[in-house]
């Protein structure tokens, strides 16, 4: 047991990046460790308002037709949801595959300690988002609902329990598709991406099709024990949730308990046994084909960098999976507007809502989608411990720059034009509308494709032992991410309620300004920053 807290709390302080802070002598990194630890507490900020706003709407909705318990349950399904995903993509790099594993296995530590701390670790980070989806809407129902003094004692112990089972059940799903992938050559990495870009999409069709009954009030208006039992269907440990605390059913509470407790047991037994194994799976070289010289071919230096930037993207599928997601989004996005542009009218004036205010807004939606998918905010962290391989080329940082944003525009754009086109065409848009929905997303993937380069070298995470830790954690990323919602929302909030037609160009004209002068920013003093990076 003393060696499993000694792991936890080192996993735990190196995974926050408290260790950089409280033990480096170098001001410049433990300067670094406080951006990234600042990030962190942006995410937790942003993420925690976004929950506030979403618990008050939907208890307001919910209270008025005596449904308010429902509250629980739709942020506990939801938390699960988001928990279950993060998961998958972290099981390799965090539970298996990780980079110091030969360092830890040869310490005089038991295997089942090293494999309980690192799942303890993983815990650790979706317990994180397991509070700010669940704390903020607890708080929201004590305010509404004024339960009983037992009510926030259990709500502590409930929310403690409700991520071990998604965490297990990811990583699970994780360490499955990390075996089957392990042994294929890097060409056929395409596989592995496919299978995760697969499952994610399907994890969020489900979820989308209960959230689908939440969103019409009509149906909620219908019948409550319908809405419950959706719960109950798509997750029914958030069911238990919701009765534990709202009727003060000790036998849901005691399955939620029996289950967190049995799923755990299984999965340390089941990791004591194949840990070794599986990692070693992982870890081993598959055979490769027989070398052969063949053509050779030459390219300028930007170019070669570029070719450098894509293999190292395509190489790993977390990467992958986490920024072309966005992209996947916004074809189908575009797809279910070319298919389905008279349903989606249709529910437009359902609502309320007026179809040519939504218009204004679309642009603005499709830029933040784009936003959310750029790759630059942690290519720079991902050069890892090979950093010093490009600082010793005899490239400019300038060129260095410009082959990562390659990367995000050669995603980007090809995807921008597709999906406006089919946008275009499905909603018979005007020629002014259907320019600036062309432009604006594309002005958005250039100016966060330079943000994040701005951001990543100002903020780097080089000392990485798992890619997660820089994909899903690093805080460039992780303000990356909330900026572009800001950036997306704010003026098709302003759009759609003026109704103004200079919104769009002002706005692109704004987002060009701002890229040029961080493109600017990176050329005079990015060979500075860059030298610094070790």
């Amino acid at each position: 047991m003393r060696e499993f807290w000694i792991l936890t709390k080192l996993q735990i302080s190196s995974l926050f990046g408290i260790n950089k802070i409280r033990h480096m002598k170098n001001a410049e990194e433990k300067k670094q460790g406080k951006r990234a630890l600042g990030g962190l507490a942006a995410m937790v900020f942003a993420l925690g308002y976004v929950s506030v706003f979403y618990s008050i709407m939907m208890a307001n909705a919910f209270a008025m037709l005596g449904m308010l318990p429902t509250l629980l349950g739709i942020m506990a399904l939801a938390a699960s949801l988001l928990i279950l995903m993060f998961s998958i993509f972290e099981t390799k790099g965090v539970l298996f595959g990780f980079g110091d594993y030969d360092i830890v296995m040869s310490w005089p530590v038991d295997v089942r300690a090293v494999a309980a701390s690192r799942v303890c670790s993983m815990y650790a980070y979706n317990f994180v988002y397991a509070v700010l989806l669940l704390l903020p809407a607890g708080a929201v129902y004590a305010v509404k609902a004024a339960p009983a003094l037992w009510f926030y004692p259990l709500y502590l112990l409930l929310m403690l329990l409700l991520p071990a089972l998604p965490t297990i059940v990811g990583a699970l799903l994780g360490t499955a598709l990390t075996v089957l992938t392990a042994r294929m050559k890097k060409k056929n990495n395409l596989m592995s991406i496919l299978l995760q870009m697969a499952l994610v999409i399907g994890i969020m069709a489900i979820s989308m099709r209960g959230s689908s009954m939440v969103a019409d009030p009509t149906k909620l208006a219908d019948s409550a024990a319908a809405l419950s039992g959706m719960i109950g269907n798509a997750y029914p440990p958030a069911l238990w949730f919701q009765n534990a605390l709202s009727t003060g059913s000790l036998l849901d509470a005691l399955w939620l308990i029996l289950l967190t407790a049995a799923s755990i047991g299984l999965l340390m037994l089941w990791l004591g046994k194949n840990f070794v194994s599986i990692n070693s799976r992982i870890k081993s070289k598959p055979r490769g084909e027989t070398f052969v010289m063949r053509r050779q071919m030459r390219s300028g230096r930007v170019i070669a960098l570029f070719r450098r930037e894509l293999s190292r993207y395509f190489s790993s599928t977390l990467y992958v999976v986490n920024t072309a997601f966005s992209y996947v989004m916004l074809l189908a996005a575009g797809v279910a507007l070319l298919v389905k542009a008279d349903a989606v009218t249709q529910f437009l004036n359902s609502q309320e809502l007026s179809f040519a205010s939504v218009l204004m807004a679309l642009p603005f939606v499709l830029g933040w989608i784009v936003s959310m998918g750029t790759t630059t905010s942690s290519s720079i962290s991902m050069e890892g411990k090979s950093i010093w391989i490009i600082k010793s080329l005899p490239v400019s940082a300038r060129d260095w720059f410009a082959s990562k944003l390659m990367v995000t525009l050669m995603l980007a754009v090809p995807c921008v034009l597709v999906a406006s086109t089919l946008i275009v065409v499905g909603l018979r848009q005007s020629l002014a509308d259907a320019i600036w929905l062309y432009l604006v997303p594309l002005g958005y993937a250039a100016a966060f494709g330079v943000f994040g380069l701005w951001l990543n070298i100002r903020m780097p995470r080089l000392d990485w032992q798992s890619e997660a830790e820089v994909v899903k954690q690093g805080g460039a990323t992780m303000v990356c991410v909330f900026a572009g919602m800001g950036a997306g929302f704010g003026p098709a909030i302003l759009a759609g309620l003026t109704g103004s037609p200079l919104v769009p160009p002002v706005t692109f004209a704004v987002l060009i300004v701002l890229t040029l002068l961080m493109w600017r920013s990176l050329a005079t003093d990015g060979e500075r920053r860059l030298l610094l990076l070790h």
